[in-house]
């Protein structure tokens, strides 16, 4: 129980990082901000699926719920990175322009994301050492 309420914590912290700008030119004028990864459904669906892992006890069926949750909010947030300007400022898919106009607090988001991911996955490595 304690580890699970640990991983909800690190999950909440990660999420958490959605409230700061990730993106845009100049700070507090032209920023978008994390949050608005909720607007794909996918993302909405892959952090509900993380939750379900964290909180079921399904045994291995709960290891891969989670892990297809956190991959894919993962997934999403670099999906986010590549494509956030293609409807706003450019029109076109380019590498340069995501990397020149991306705040740290992306990847400060990405990377509490992936801890997350390795505290999960050493919390299950860690249930199936005691099977």
């Amino acid at each position: 129980m304690k580890e699970k309420i640990v991983m909800t914590i690190t999950l909440l912290i990660s999420l958490s990082m959605m409230a700061f700008p990730w993106f845009g030119g100049q700070k507090g004028i032209e920023t978008i901000y994390g949050i608005t990864l909720l607007n794909n459904p996918i993302a909405l669906t892959c952090i509900i699926l993380a939750f379900v892992g964290i909180w079921t006890n399904f045994g291995k069926n709960s290891e891969i719920i989670g892990t297809i949750g956190l991959l894919g909010i993962m997934t999403m947030e670099i999906y986010e990175f590549f494509t956030w300007h293609i409807l706003t400022i450019t029109g076109h898919f380019d590498f340069n322009f995501s990397v020149q106009l991306c705040y740290p607090e992306f990847y400060y988001a990405l990377f509490c994301m992936i801890g997350t991911y390795l505290i999960y996955k050493h919390f299950y490595k860690s249930i199936d050492s005691f099977d």
